[in-house]
C-alpha cells in the first residue's frame, strides 16, 4: 500500500468518524431484543443441561430455532420502525447495521459448522461452548469497530466487556455452568449498551 493510499484511508476513516460524531445510534431496540432473547435462552439451556428443568436433550433444538425465529421476526419488525427514524440512513448508522450484519453472518456460519460437526463428525454438545465465547469476542470487534468508525466513544466500554466475557467464558469451557456466566454476560454486552444507546437516541 502506497503512503498516498493509506492516507487517503485515514482521511476516509477520519471523514465517517466525525459525520458519526453527532449522529446517534438508532438501532438499539434491535439489542435489545436480541440481548433479551439470548439472555433467557441461555438461561432456559443451563437449566435443561442441568435438569433442573427435567426436559429431554432434544428440547435444545427446539430452544435455539425457536430463539432464531423469534429473533428475526422481532428484527424485521423493530427494523421497519427503526428506520423511520431521523438518522437512520446516516454514516454512522449505516457502518452500526453493516457491521452487525457480519458479526451475525459470522455466528451463524460457525453455528452451522459446529452443527455439521455433530452430525458428520466425531464432535459433542461442548462445541457449542465455542458459539457463545466467539461470540463475546465477536462482540467486542463489532462494538469496537462501531465506536472508532462512529466517534460513539462509549462503545469502547461494550467491547471490553465482549472480550472480559470471551476470556471469562473459555476459562469455564467444558463446565455446564458457562452457560448461566453467558446468560449474566449478554445482560452486561448486549442489553445494558442497547439500553444506554436507546437513551443516548432519546
Amino acid at each position: 500500500m502506497t503512503s498516498s493510499k493509506l492516507l487517503s484511508d485515514l482521511e476516509n476513516a477520519t471523514r465517517i468518524a466525525k459525520d458519526g460524531e453527532d449522529t446517534p445510534l438508532v438501532g438499539g431496540p434491535i439489542g435489545l431484543w436480541w440481548g433479551v432473547l439470548l439472555t433467557s435462552t441461555f438461561a432456559i439451556h443451563y437449566l435443561i443441561l442441568t435438569q433442573i428443568l427435567a426436559l429431554p436433550m432434544w428440547s435444545f433444538s427446539i430452544l435455539w430455532i425457536g430463539f432464531a425465529i423469534l429473533g428475526g421476526a422481532g428484527s424485521s419488525l423493530l427494523g421497519r420502525k427503526v428506520s423511520k427514524r431521523a438518522g437512520a440512513y446516516s454514516t454512522a448508522n449505516r457502518v452500526e447495521q453493516y457491521v452487525w450484519i457480519m458479526f451475525t453472518a459470522a455466528m451463524a456460519s460457525l453455528a452451522v459448522g459446529v452443527f455439521l460437526n455433530l452430525i458428520l463428525g466425531s464432535g459433542t454438545h461442548e462445541l457449542w461452548t465455542l458459539v457463545l465465547i466467539f461470540g463475546f469476542a465477536g462482540q467486542g470487534i463489532a462494538y469496537g469497530v462501531t465506536a472508532k468508525m462512529t466517534g460513539q466513544n462509549w462503545l469502547h466500554f461494550a467491547a471490553f466487556s465482549g472480550f472480559t466475557l470471551a476470556a471469562i467464558t473459555m476459562s469455564f469451557y467444558g463446565d455446564n455452568i458457562v452457560y448461566l456466566i453467558a446468560a449474566i454476560g449478554s445482560v452486561i454486552t448486549i442489553i445494558i449498551p442497547s439500553i444506554l444507546s436507546i437513551r443516548k437516541a432519546a
